[in-house]
């Protein structure tokens, strides 16, 4: 059962970011008076679709991802057969640069249009939720904000000038507003003020408060998950526990957990957990691998602070909301490109996309559209990503006979598209193998 409701959810999101990009080229085409020959959601072979004028709807066999067929452009399915005959005016080899250029970016575009929209629904519907605390609860040790001088109880009054009246503000300034520059945080420690700075070159990791090394206050370490087989399900953890202490050790953050329990493999330790109102020990033995079989996040359990919007303010905070996530993956693929970030850790394939996507409409309507926003943003910038085989990589071709004021020739198009493919099959392969391996 849990399988069907896995596949379920990953075809649904999948399915509809697909379904949105692929209408983002297909609309761009027709207004641009191209022909478009296909529209499939997924790739290979046809399994059932239906030929409406001159376009051919399809479902396909390989459901990660889709295409558009436009007549005379060189694409994913390396059709040169209007070659060698006279360019006609409805195909994409005849038309502008500005058309072409639309028809290439409409897809990534409308994949950002998505996210704003489930952004606004989301704030519409629930409003937005705000952490209202500011008072330091970890400091996780070796960290930039340990090293920096950050001890728990620190109260934080500003960041760079700018108030801080909830946690959030201290994350939306140290990863969108103030992205690139230096942290100067006023602190109040003991009824003084002391001033802490922290320079952007010691924060190395993705954008998060692990990356400053800062936890707030009321932050707990809830179970997500449970593996069948492993020591927490023989035991009896079940999903929502919190573990509150390890070997009377308090827990504050998944690293620290993940951190004790590795250090531990093998040996018997004591978990401190707390289930609903009440709170137990339970003894239990890490696997030979340290782990023991839990799924876990970081769960915020302190003061908040509710806010609702009217239609126009949500859609506001919806494109403030999606450019603080673009924010975020930009950052993100900057350091998975550098290597600051490991690729097996950066990269998540289908298998963890479908368990994203299943824990996420676990907890809720609105926590699953706000997993295919933030999705559907990661799709967008992926896509334009200047390589062969991905919208980007179609871009950068165009740009290049922009420039020389010319076209390349097909036989250099279809030697660039075969190698793009080839190297995103490889690349396929490898994130399967990643996923099955981290399953």
């Amino acid at each position: 059962m849990e399988i069907i409701k896995t596949i379920f959810y990953f075809a649904i999101t999948i399915g509809i970011l697909v379904l949105v990009h692929e209408f983002g080229h297909f609309i761009a085409a027709k207004l641009s008076k191209m022909k478009v020959e296909v529209f499939s959601i997924g790739f290979g072979t046809r399994l059932i679709g239906k030929k409406i004028g001159e376009t051919d709807y399809r479902i396909s066999a390989f459901p990660l991802g889709g295409y558009v067929k436009i007549a005379g452009m060189v694409d994913e399915s390396l059709d040169t057969g209007f070659v060698s005959s006279k360019p006609e005016p409805y195909e994409f080899r005849s038309k502008p640069f500005y058309q072409k250029f639309f028809v290439i970016t409409a897809g990534v575009i409308m994949n950002m249009i998505l996210a704003v929209f489930l952004f606004w629904a989301i704030f519409m519907v629930e409003g937005k939720t705000f952490r209202n605390v500011n008072e330091v609860g970890y400091v996780i040790p070796n960290s930039p904000a340990f090293e920096a001088g950050f001890r728990e109880g620190d109260k934080i009054l500003t960041l760079n000038g700018r108030k801080i009246n909830y946690w959030d503000d201290i994350i939306r300034t140290a990863f969108v507003d103030d992205l690139t520059k230096d942290l100067s945080f006023e602190v109040q420690r003991n009824g003084e003020k002391i001033f802490i700075s922290i320079p952007r070159t010691k924060i190395s990791e993705f954008s998060s408060e692990d990356a400053l090394g800062i936890l707030p206050a009321h932050v707990e370490v809830m179970v997500m998950a449970v593996e069948p087989g492993r020591p927490a399900q023989k035991i009896g953890i079940q999903s929502k526990d919190v573990i509150v202490s390890v070997n009377d050790e308090k827990i504050y953050s998944p690293a620290q957990l993940t951190s004790i329990i590795k250090s531990n493999a093998g040996k018997e330790i004591t978990l401190k957990i707390k289930r609903g109102d009440k709170i137990f020990d339970q003894k239990i033995t890490p696997d030979a691998d340290g782990r023991i079989g839990v799924q876990i996040a970081s769960f915020y359990n302190g003061p908040v602070k509710k806010e609702s919007y009217n239609p126009l303010e949500a859609l506001w905070i919806g494109v403030r909301e999606t450019y603080r996530v673009s924010a975020l993956t930009v950052n993100g693929i900057k350091q998975l490109i550098t290597g600051k970030i490991p690729f097996q850790k950066g990269v998540a394939g289908p298998i963890r996309i479908a368990k994203f996507a299943t824990r996420s409409a676990d907890a809720g309507f609105t926590a699953f559209l706000g997993f295919m926003a933030i999705l559907s943003i990661s799709l967008a910038f992926l896509n334009i990503f200047p390589f062969p085989g991905l919208d980007g990589g179609h871009l950068a071709i165009l740009v290049v006979e922009a420039i020389i004021r010319r076209e390349l020739s097909y036989r250099v198009k279809i030697a660039i598209q075969q190698a793009g493919i080839i190297i995103l099959i490889i690349l396929m392969i490898f994130v399967l193998y990643n996923d099955i391996v981290h399953f």
